[in-house]
């Protein structure tokens, strides 16, 4: 791992532990449900960001991170409008 990959991988190990603590907190907390738009933001930012890992290898895949990281915006405005 080298250059912008090893960038890209460390940011989205970063966002995963945080959604993972965010999870863990929407969970357990007093006010359950707090963290979605957060959450599903997040993940679309992940998505994001291995799409453009999966361009930069040329690789066909990165329409499907790209379709889910759609996906998860319109969950967080969902959410955020709490329809």
């Amino acid at each position: 791992m080298k250059g912008r990959s090893f960038v890209i991988d460390f940011i989205n190990t970063a966002l995963s532990v945080g959604i993972l603590i965010m999870v863990v907190l929407n969970s357990v907390g007093p006010a359950t449900g707090l963290y979605f738009v957060q959450i599903f933001a997040f993940g679309a930012l992940l998505a994001f960001l291995n799409c453009i890992k999966k361009l930069r290898a040329r690789s066909g895949f990165f329409v499907a991170f790209a379709v889910f990281g759609v996906l998860m915006i319109v969950m967080a405005v969902l959410c955020y409008l709490k329809i």
